[in-house]
């Protein structure tokens, strides 16, 4: 079986070192870079001449806590020298020594040696002087980490301190002659038979009288991977297809709106939770914005302060420069408000799949950035029947079948509803439901009900995906991406 160039000078590094197990990181060959390398080591496992393991390895470094009590101390090191210098110290006193966020580690690890507050204060115990000689321990690790020792051996007393130390996997293949390969002399080194032709190579007539590698049609070819779409697109495609089979139109929206769309037009009160800067993206603008429909405005500030009908409204003074701050969109809802004002003929269905922004603190269950689902419908005939018959068949295209419909509140629909769908033994919660409000259809100037439901996309693929943490579904590991398309 004839070799490759890279795949000879590879194999001759091996037979120089055939006496162990080499480390594919350490085979350094002139003039071939670490891609050739590889690909030459998995031709040669696939040609039989070596095979090849997996090692799997952890490394540890300093995180940013680490670094900060690199330089000022652990805090359990502070404290059971100040105990040790004074004999006790009050709770009062410490934290005003090391700060109150450091005392309460402190405290937490102290109590792994037995060491608790009593009365207000620590005092120093009899075996002071063998904790402190284990807590110095501790932060030698630090510096030999830093320095990049590798003492791993005190490395249990920092599981569990977020970012102290951080631990980094390694996985790399070791590679070993086998019998063939061993056997093999490699006379035909000297043959120096080509693999390919180049540019230059023609231009130069250089391939002439040489000998030209054979080529196995048959031969092993390692499995590559086509282009996938990402789940959450993939997940967006289907909702997409599912509305437009129950014969919606998509909707167009606006990343930036007026507070007068987003919130006003909705019935929001101006004072609302909800518009504090903690909740809500405020943009700023050099000039003032023109409310590009300012009749509705007029409609709309009269709601809220004398209401409609037998509905009060909220009976204040309705400030129009509020209405005309600028914002990044909290929901998809004020894309149906907005669209149905522009087309108040009925019958109307409409859906959007888009992002929506939210100041929250990116956690487990939370994104500032996220996409919502909204769907529909206008009609002289809808109803609350309507509205369910509606989210069963879309829930039911989603998988979902064993639904309940929770009586909810929410500010511009009455009544409210939120849809609990119990799917391999667990409620979960879908999202939520209703049909308008008065206070929001006659400033738009629609006659008849509005009916709609809304969804967060992430929260539905968390469900659908299994997994625990919202942010893992915007993960690139190219594994983890490959088990999700598979699973679709």
């Amino acid at each position: 079986m004839d070799l490759s160039p890279g795949e000879i000078r590879v194999l001759g590094y091996l037979k120089r070192n055939q006496d162990r197990k080499t480390r594919e990181s350490d085979i350094k060959i002139d003039d071939m870079n670490t891609r050739e390398i590889s690909s030459s080591v998995s031709w040669l496992e696939t040609k039989g001449y070596v095979k090849t393991s997996r090692l799997t390895a952890s490394t540890w470094k300093l995180g940013s806590e680490g670094t900060k009590y690199l330089e000022d101390g652990l805090p359990e090191l502070r404290a059971i020298k100040l105990m040790i210098d004074q004999g006790s110290i009050s709770l009062k006193d410490l934290s005003a020594k090391i700060g109150p966020d450091e005392m309460k580690i402190a405290l937490a690890q102290l109590a792994k040696f037995g060491i608790r507050p009593s009365a207000g204060s620590l005092s120093a115990p009899p075996n002071g002087a063998d904790v402190l000689s284990k807590i110095e321990e501790r932060q030698s690790l630090l510096g030999k980490l830093k320095d990049g020792l590798s003492d791993f051996s005190l490395i249990s007393d920092f599981r569990g301190r977020e970012n102290v130390i951080q631990e980094i996997k390694s996985n790399e293949r070791t590679v070993e002659l086998t019998d063939m390969g061993l056997k093999l002399q490699l006379e035909q080194g000297q043959k120096d038979l080509l693999g390919e032709v180049t540019t230059e190579m023609l231009l130069s007539r250089s391939w002439q009288g040489k000998d030209f590698r054979k080529y196995d049609l048959n031969a092993h070819v390692e499995k590559t991977y086509t282009a996938y779409v990402h789940p959450l697109t993939s997940l967006i495609q289907k909702i997409r297809k599912i509305f437009l089979g129950m014969g919606f139109t998509e909707m167009p929206g606006h990343y930036i709106e007026y507070t007068g769309w987003n919130m006003d037009a909705l019935f929001i009160p101006q004072d609302h939770p909800a518009r504090e800067m903690q909740d809500t993206f405020y943009l700023k603008s050099d000039t003032k914005p023109e409310f590009e429909h300012p009749e509705i405005l007029k409609s709309v500030a009269r709601v809220h302060e004398k209401g409609v009908k037998s509905y009060p409204g909220w009976g204040y003074k309705f400030n129009m420069d509020e209405a005309h701050r600028l914002v990044l969109r909290t929901h998809t809802t004020v894309s149906t408000i907005r669209s149905l004002y522009e087309n108040p003929e009925p019958p109307v269905a409409v859906f959007s799949v888009e992002r929506v922004f939210r100041h929250e603190s990116v956690d487990w269950k939370h994104l500032a950035e996220l996409h919502q689902v909204e769907g529909a419908v206008y009609a002289k005939d809808a109803n609350l029947s309507t509205l369910k018959g509606l989210m069963r068949h879309f829930y039911h295209e989603l998988g979902f079948d064993d639904l309940d419909f929770i009586p909810s509140y929410y500010p511009y629909t009455e009544p409210s509803m939120d849809v609990v769908a119990t799917f391999n033994g667990k409620e979960i919660e879908l999202g939520g439901s209703g049909i308008f409000r008065p206070e929001v259809t006659i400033p738009a100037g629609l006659k008849y009900p509005v009916i709609a439901w809304g969804l967060g996309l992430e929260r539905l693929a968390m469900f659908l995906y299994d997994l625990k943490d919202i942010r893992d579904i915007y993960n690139s590991d190219i594994e983890w991406l490959r088990h999700f398309q598979a699973k679709m």
